[in-house]
């Protein structure tokens, strides 16, 4: 079960549960509260009646027939009321009056008269000077059957002389309760579907939050390690009002970082052994051979090939370092680039000066084709890195007498319409590179064999001018040509 389907049930669960309690509390409410409104009405209508009747009572006049149909025009009156919904049609009272012993002196049903209520809580309490009230049931089974009796005294020249006495039936009530129920019951309704609706957003807050940092962490995993380079950073996701999630993806970066380290040394420590196993030994076999008896040449020929190996040691330590200084600076949060603007001609000369020796060895003709103006905005130490590889690959790979060519210029932006981008070329009219070769010549350690150098290449010099484009945020791409082969960095 998703994480969302979790917090939402746990949501549900609690409110389900609260609601039912809250909601069921609150209807057993309704019928007391009720009933309390109707007991209070009661109460003010049976002592105004009974100080109106006063006078009746005392000269004995409630027995009459001009008191009766009184008393009938009185609760048989016709309404027209609009009570809360409810249409009100009649008068839903009843009343009876007993005197000072309690004995009914009249009864609006005219069931009740001359029996003896002296028993009744209504009466009984009055008769004894306190609040006097009861609730009677016809059928003990049905609370619909209940009828709220509610008295007042009454006085004549400060005697209590009798009792008044008002009922009213439940059954005329119950509308209202039930309306009143049932209005709590949608209400409650509509509060639980809106909050289980607001609890389904919020628990898809949470999830969406915990996903981005599940997919965060799934990004910045190396599933598997590409030349034993670091899996490049993503932008970690940044939360406004979620304090535990920013530690959280803070710790997985720290984590990441630790273990990047990690793997990044051991991948070195590795490659440095692989690689300086072969120089090493040939060196071991020549000093060994030296200590021998040679003569002169063979001597000479073993102190060269020592000396050889050793530059090759130097150069691929040298190269390690460089790269493993490039990729520590591709976390430009850490490291930013200082970002210069870089006279290419001059770069390029000045290039071509410390190739010189090279250059006029081989025989080669230079077509230098840049324009005076041309600048790029790079980091100057890494931008001379990068064209120094290229230029010894260059050199390494034309042939005796062959041309090299150097271009830079400016080429349409494929993304844009309005915009330019700056491009450098280095080309040789040497031999093609094979298919095969060409999408891993950019690979750590993969060289092709040089046609006329008896050294060994490290394998490094183009996989830091693609990790010097990719920390500038360019593209490198070697192709076959007609000339021969062309290496582009576009900026």
């Amino acid at each position: 079960m998703s994480i969302f389907l979790r917090i939402w049930f746990a949501f549900a669960i609690v409110l389900m549960v609260g609601s039912y309690f809250s909601f069921n509390a609150m209807q057993n409410q309704i019928k007391p509260s009720m009933r309390q409104v109707v007991e209070e009405t009661l109460a003010d209508n049976a002592n105004i009646i009974a100080t109106l009747i006063s006078p009746d009572v005392a000269n004995g006049q409630i027995q009459t027939p001009a008191f009766k149909e009184k008393i009938d025009q009185i609760l048989s009156r016709k309404l027209d009321a609009k009570i809360w919904n409810q249409t009100k049609t009649n008068v839903s009272q009843q009343l009876y009056i007993t005197d000072s012993h309690g004995i009914v002196l009249f009864d609006s049903t005219g069931l009740a008269t001359g029996q003896d209520y002296s028993h009744w809580n209504d009466v009984y309490l009055t008769l004894h000077g306190r609040y006097g009230v009861r609730s009677t049931r016809t059928n003990p089974n049905d609370d619909s059957t209940s009828t709220m009796y509610v008295a007042a005294p009454i006085f004549a020249q400060g005697q209590l002389i009798g009792v008044l006495t008002l009922g009213k039936p439940g059954a005329s009530v119950q509308p209202y309760i039930d309306q009143a129920q049932r209005g709590m019951l949608i209400r409650a309704l509509w509060i639980v579907l809106l909050s289980l609706l607001i609890s389904g957003i919020v628990s898809w807050w949470l999830r969406h939050g915990i996903d981005q940092v599940r997919r965060y962490a799934l990004a910045i995993t190396p599933h598997h390690a590409l030349d034993g380079a670091a899996p490049a950073p993503q932008q970690p996701p940044r939360f406004w009002i979620a304090r535990e999630l920013n530690e959280l993806t803070h710790t997985i970066d720290q984590l990441r970082a630790a273990l990047a380290g990690k793997t990044y040394v051991e991948n070195y420590v590795h490659t440095l052994t692989h690689e300086l196993k072969s120089p090493l030994t040939a060196i071991a076999a020549s000093a060994e051979l030296l200590q021998d008896d040679l003569s002169s040449p063979d001597r000479l020929r073993f102190a060269h090939n020592i000396h050889e190996q050793t530059e090759r040691l130097q150069l691929l330590i040298e190269r390690l370092l460089l790269l493993a200084k490039l990729e520590n600076q591709q976390d430009q949060s850490h490291h930013p680039l200082d970002r210069q603007p870089n006279d290419i001609a001059a770069l390029i000369n000045l290039l071509l000066q410390e190739h010189s020796a090279q250059i006029t060895a081989n025989q080669l003709k230079l077509q230098v084709e840049i324009a005076a103006d041309a600048s790029i905005a790079a980091e100057p130490f890494w931008l001379k890195q990068a064209l120094g590889n290229l230029l010894d690959n260059a050199i390494d790979f034309t042939p005796i007498g062959g041309t090299l060519t150097l271009r830079c210029h400016e080429v349409a932006d494929p993304s844009t319409s309005h915009k330019t981008r700056m491009q450098i070329q280095v080309i040789n009219d040497g031999d093609p590179i094979p298919d095969y070769a060409l999408t891993q010549v950019f690979d750590r350690y993969f060289s092709l064999p040089r046609p006329r150098s008896q050294r060994k290449s490290t394998g490094i010099g183009l996989t830091l001018v693609r990790e010097v484009m990719a920390l500038h945020h360019g593209h490198v791409e070697i192709h076959n040509s007609a000339q021969g082969v062309c290496v582009s960095l576009l900026f």
